[in-house]
């Protein structure tokens, strides 16, 4: 095997420990997992829409909503300082869930949504809009096929939004980390086989933590966790990275003549 290689998938396990060595781990997860997406939201949700909800699910619902509405900018944020932390390097992995953090964290929530808008959501909805054009409206596959071309965008596009997040932690604008798609692409490309294999296990990790349709919440907080865990000294060892130039050209030495 690749010495690299080796290296990086140890830095996979690594990550895990990281993350699983906090005392507090589940705990923070769990409430990063509860405020991300209200797992009462989530029960609730088919029943409601589908227009045939019980009198106090039709009224309870909205306030569940909205408070949903107002606690989904702190666990983004709480993954932000995990970012953080990975790319720097210090503090322990999972930051903790404290009442004067709350503000940081709404505030770093909405960038890293702003971002993920651009760098993640926009991407996927070109590819998936592609895929839907190409195989069903053209050759007739049916559309429940489509979630299968989910993960092939996702393996690149969850990378590509990580460098963005890294690069407002440098010290970029919010707006050029996400539109400023030539630089972010520049990045991306010089630790993409690093990202695409730490995209791969986070792909397979979610695929089984949000198996149960309830566990979605919490498995895309731990999910969230680990690939940030995994994206910040991968980052950061490609920003430090010298970009090799090609060699000089050697001049043959003029011939001296009498």
């Amino acid at each position: 095997m690749n010495p690299h290689s080796a290296t990086r998938f140890s830095d996979q396990k690594d990550g895990f420990r990281q993350v699983l060595s906090d005392r507090f781990w589940l705990a923070k997860v769990l409430l990063g997992g509860f405020l991300l997406i209200n797992p009462f939201v989530v029960a609730l949700a088919p029943s409601y829409f589908s227009g045939q909800a019980p009198g106090w699910v039709t009224a309870v619902f909205p306030w569940i909503l909205g408070f949903n509405v107002l606690s989904f900018w702190f666990p983004l944020g709480f993954t932000y300082e995990v970012l953080r932390r990975a790319r720097t390097g210090s503090g322990r992995q999972l930051p903790d869930w404290k009442w004067n953090r709350l503000g940081v964290f709404a505030k770093e929530g909405a960038v890293k949504l702003t971002l993920a808008v651009t760098t993640l959501l926009f991407p996927a909805a070109i590819w998936m809009g592609a895929c839907y054009g190409l195989f069903v409206c053209l050759l007739g596959l049916p559309a429940t096929l489509l979630t299968m071309f989910i993960p092939p965008i996702m393996l690149f596009v969850i990378p590509f939004c990580g460098v963005a997040c890294c690069r407002w932690l440098d010290g970029a604008s919010v707006l050029n980390c996400a539109l400023n798609y030539p630089e972010n692409w520049r990045l991306f490309c010089k630790g993409c086989p690093d990202y695409l294999i730490a995209s791969a296990f986070i792909v397979g990790v979610n695929s089984i933590t949000t198996a149960f349709f309830y566990t979605i919440p919490f498995g895309a907080v731990f999910g969230l966790c680990l690939v940030d865990t995994w994206f910040g000294p991968i980052y950061a060892e490609t920003v430090a990275r010298p970009v090799s130039k090609p060699a000089a050209r050697l001049e043959p030495e003029p011939v001296l003549t009498r």
